[in-house]
């Protein structure tokens, strides 16, 4: 269908073979998109997750999950999940062995020319970071927490390529 498809994607990286920790990451994705309104707008959902399963070892920071603003738009990478919080300026982003995102979003035109290539667009995420072996009173967000954002994008068709604004 021109119209419409959908990708699946699935994924695991095996690491540290021989090495202290042992884990597979697993990755998920499943995209679906259609045309209505005479093919004028673009519907979109995006389904992510992903997990961390240790055999040997634990999870280290450089190894876990992270948020950033290409899979949950509007927050800073490290803005959502488990946190260390502690005396002075202890406030540090630490990862989730888990994550799962949702991302809803249409795309239609603007009044202006066409030659201009500029169209619209709103957007809905919600998504969660979450899932360490072990914790203490410090750590905060923890538990899967879901996190929302709604709004608009610009789309702009240049000669460099196309651009986003969200």
């Amino acid at each position: 269908n021109p119209n419409a498809g959908v990708l699946l994607e699935f994924g695991q990286d095996f690491a540290g073979i021989g090495g202290d920790n042992t884990y597979i990451e697993t990755n998920l994705r499943a995209v679906a998109q259609t045309r209505v309104f005479n093919d004028d707008i673009t519907l979109r959902a995006t389904l992510e997750a992903g997990a961390l399963s240790y055999s040997e070892g634990s999870s280290r920071v450089t190894d876990r999950f992270s948020l950033n603003s290409n899979r949950i738009r509007g927050f800073q990478g490290g803005g959502i999940g488990p946190r260390e919080v502690g005396p002075g300026d202890v406030n540090d982003a630490l990862g989730g062995n888990y994550f799962a995102v949702a991302r809803f979003e249409a795309e239609f035109p603007l009044p202006v020319p066409e030659e201009y290539g500029i169209s619209g667009g709103v957007f809905y995420d919600i998504g969660s970071l979450w899932g360490l072996e072990e914790t203490n009173e410090n750590v905060l967000y923890d538990d899967f927490t879901a996190r929302q954002v709604i709004g608009v994008s610009l789309f702009w068709d240049t000669p460099l390529g196309p651009l986003r604004f969200n």
